[in-house]
């Protein structure tokens, strides 16, 4: 559980940190973290709608297009919170996810040293 709140809480620095070097200035780390917690329902939301509504007409593009409103969607909650556009957002969360992506393959790969056996 502990290593799930250590990702989110680098992620939303991460991101934060774009965010502001994106703006030009500081953005509202309080904005940019609640953004973060609220995209993921923001996201299944657009996908309801949009399933709901689009599914029965045209069966095909119905599971694309709804992936596409949920995201555009859960971009928008991010973006709005953290007071950026939206391209800027999108730019902050490609960067943010690519070099945690790379933290992780670092972290994976480097040889860390086995624990002390716990005596009693």
């Amino acid at each position: 559980m502990i290593d799930i709140v250590l990702w989110l809480a680098a992620f939303s620095l991460l991101l934060w940190l774009f965010m502001s070097l994106l703006a030009g200035r500081p953005v509202n780390p309080v904005g940019v973290f609640l953004g973060v917690l609220l995209a993921p329902i923001a996201f299944l939301i657009g996908v309801a709608a949009v399933l709901y509504l689009v599914a029965p007409l045209f069966i095909f593009i119905a599971v694309p297009l709804a992936l596409l409103a949920g995201f555009v969607l859960a971009l928008f909650v991010l973006s709005a919170l953290a007071g950026v556009g939206m391209l800027k957002a999108l730019i902050a969360l490609i960067l943010a996810a690519l070099l945690l992506a790379l933290l992780g393959v670092v972290l994976w790969r480097f040889p860390l040293p086995p624990s002390a056996p716990l005596r009693f």
